[in-house]
């Protein structure tokens, strides 16, 4: 009964924190370049033994070791990135950029840099190009791009050239491996390691929506409480045995 106590416990404490993220997938379901979580579960036999090979988290799976596993419970392994590409949306705006190969890098005013595969950048008031919260563009060697007043054009090697044919400097991209980038935001991230340069991969006019499908994050929530309500269930019933197997004891 004990071992019943501490796998009900478990799976709730699994649900709890899953819902964290899928709340937080749902709610950045529209921002350009975000990256969905996923959590990855184990029982606690593989987390304390051998770390396996986490198995992702869409629904089936993972609802089925929470209510499902028998022994000392089920836990939250770890939680991960899904770097799956999100659609391109075109916007008709000439500084709105998607990449398929590798990250933006941008700079904050303190020199903190991070990755995006949010491209909403525009002009400031000094002609440099910068994200929507003013961090700025940088080329791939690590520089600032400032721009003409005028229309310009971006490459699909991001290539920046203004109406006259001049070149105002280059986007830069950069490619990671994945256990090599920490999540810093909503749609930043941060490396430890440079990165490597690439390029070939970049959209004018476009942004790169959310990898977050709403119909699937929202059944899975749906599913997720349902397994939670259940454990709450199970937990309360288990602790009334043991409260009526106390009591009985005690009349001996």
């Amino acid at each position: 009964m004990i071992k019943g106590l501490y796998s009900a416990f478990t799976a709730l404490q699994a649900a709890w924190r899953y819902q964290d993220v899928l709340s937080n997938n749902i709610a950045n379901a529209n921002t350009p370049g975000f990256k969905r979580e996923i959590a990855s579960q184990e029982s606690f036999a593989d987390v304390l033994l051998s770390r396996q090979t986490p198995i992702p988290a869409p629904l089936s799976v993972t609802i089925q070791q929470v209510i499902g596993q028998i022994g000392t419970g089920t836990f939250i392994a770890d939680f991960a990135t899904d770097f799956q590409e999100g659609n391109f949306k075109p916007t008709g705006n000439e500084l709105n950029m998607a990449t398929s190969v590798g990250f933006f890098a941008i700079e904050s005013g303190g020199g903190t840099r991070f990755y995006t595969r949010d491209g909403s950048f525009v002009r400031n008031s000094s002609g440099n190009l910068v994200n929507s919260e003013g961090y700025y563009v940088l080329d791939p060697s690590g520089g600032r791009i400032n721009l003409p007043a005028d229309k310009v054009e971006v490459s699909q090697s991001g290539v920046i050239t203004s109406e006259d044919g001049a070149v105002h400097g280059t986007v830069g991209t950069f490619d990671f491996k994945p256990a090599d980038l920490t999540r810093a935001g909503q749609a930043f991230f941060t490396s430890t390691t440079p990165g490597v340069v690439v390029s070939g991969g970049i959209r004018q006019g476009l942004l790169e929506e959310s990898n977050t499908e709403l119909l699937a994050e929202m059944t899975t929530m749906m599913a997720v409480q349902r397994t939670f309500q259940a454990n709450q269930t199970i937990l309360a019933r288990l602790d009334e045995n043991l409260n009526e197997a106390a009591g009985s004891l005690g009349r001996f």
